[in-house]
């Protein structure tokens, strides 16, 4: 339980509970071992859960009707997933696949959200996270429609770097991950992936990607 609490500390929504509330809560979660492969959730299934991830890594992925898939978000390591069952009683609007062997926590959302309501600053981080996501999804719709391919990768790669000091990360994703997440296939993604690399741009392998030009590929995200 200690160590849950120690983790709340950290979390946008969660450290504003009070101490007691954060106690509670860790009194009701549920620990998940959730191996590569497994799934969290179906698109269309309802899923009304509230899920901390300690490691590992999610993948959200919608499927059209054409039996094509779009990965629209990951989620890693101290992120909390919310289902968005719990807010509208409908199905998820995608598939939460697990990328990477993870570790979490669960909550049935009722037993989150009878907490919630309670504390006006909880209230206020949920919404606030919430409108944030929706100006995240905002931004790759206009990106997915107004950018070429290779501003799109760019964009998913400097995105990868954000939140880590090392210049190196480890290749989470594969080429077809990348290609759903930028709406085109495997190998032209293979191939841009490449050019970046001979414009000095970066270095890939089979496990790493190693960014080197910083600038340089922010410019290619960059209209016009």
């Amino acid at each position: 339980m200690d160590d849950l609490i120690e983790r709340f500390a950290k979390s946008e929504i969660f450290s504003k509970f009070t101490i007691s509330e954060q106690e509670e809560l860790a009194s009701l979660a549920t620990r998940r071992v959730l191996p590569k492969g497994s799934i969290l959730c179906w698109q269309g299934d309802p899923w009304p859960f509230v899920f901390s991830i300690v490691s590992g890594l999610l993948k959200s992925v919608i499927a059209s009707p054409d039996g094509r898939n779009y990965v629209v978000a990951t989620w890693g390591s101290g992120v909390e997933f919310w289902g968005h069952t719990l807010f509208d009683g409908d199905g998820m609007p995608s598939t939460a696949e697990v990328i990477d062997d993870m570790i979490g926590y669960q909550w049935q959302g009722e037993d989150v959200l009878r907490l919630v309501f309670r504390n006006n600053e909880v209230v206020r981080a949920l919404l606030h996270r919430q409108t944030q996501l929706i100006r995240k999804r905002r931004e790759s719709i206009y990106n997915l429609a107004f950018n070429p391919v290779a501003s799109r990768l760019a964009k998913l790669i400097v995105e990868k770097f954000v939140d880590v000091e090392s210049p190196t990360v480890q290749r989470d994703l594969t080429l077809g991950d990348m290609a759903s997440m930028v709406a085109s296939s495997p190998e032209v993604v293979c191939r841009i992936l490449y050019q970046f690399q001979d414009n000095g741009f970066l270095h890939v392998d089979r496990a790493t990607i190693t960014l080197r030009d910083r600038q340089g590929l922010e410019k290619i995200t960059e209209p016009g």
